[in-house]
């Protein structure tokens, strides 16, 4: 049954979870510059220039592009050479649930950053957290309900891009009645 599934749909469905985890990871690559602008505002704070909420707007629009890009190229790749289903709307769609998601991947490390001052850590800690909610998407049956289930599972913004995508590329679907299974 499962070749005949692989012979319908010739990519795996994996390639979703793979393709959200890795870029979300990937995007804690602007994380040094973040920690120097950190530096920069705490001095800027203190002699009364801006405050937090100044930092934060700046922040946000000076990397919007670059989250943009980093989530257009890749997926453009990524969607056209796995073959999934056509359609500017799709691949619109398939786009903006990466840059949700290294958005809110940059914004979680910028809480750790905020919190943690020593750099390594703030890697570590940032990533642990990152691992633990996919973790709780992988392993949600296996592990003791009251962590993994109940807080974990439903606050990894993971479980809802992955939702999104599964639902983008298999609504609308319609299968052959002439293919038996």
């Amino acid at each position: 049954m499962m070749r005949r599934y692989l012979e319908l749909f010739p990519w795996n469905p994996v390639f979703f979870q793979n393709e959200a985890s890795f870029l979300t990871i990937m995007a804690i690559g602007g994380f040094p510059s973040f920690v120097e602008e950190m530096k920069i505002f705490g001095r800027e704070i203190l002699n009364g220039h801006y405050g937090a909420r100044a930092f934060v707007v700046g922040n946000i629009l000076s990397s919007t592009p670059y989250l943009l890009l980093i989530s257009l190229i890749p997926g453009a790749i990524a969607y056209y050479l796995v073959g999934l289903h056509g359609g500017s709307e799709r691949f619109v769609f398939f786009t903006l649930v990466f840059f949700a998601c290294m958005t809110l991947v940059e914004s979680l490390m910028m809480i750790v950053a905020s919190t943690v001052q020593n750099f390594l850590m703030v890697l570590i800690v940032g990533a642990g957290i990152q691992g633990l909610m996919m973790l709780s998407l992988w392993l949600p049956n296996d592990l003791p309900k009251i962590f993994w289930r109940y807080p974990l599972y439903y606050i990894a913004f993971h479980k809802y891009a992955y939702q999104g995508l599964y639902k983008n590329e298999f609504e609308r679907l319609i299968f052959p009645s002439n293919v038996q299974i």
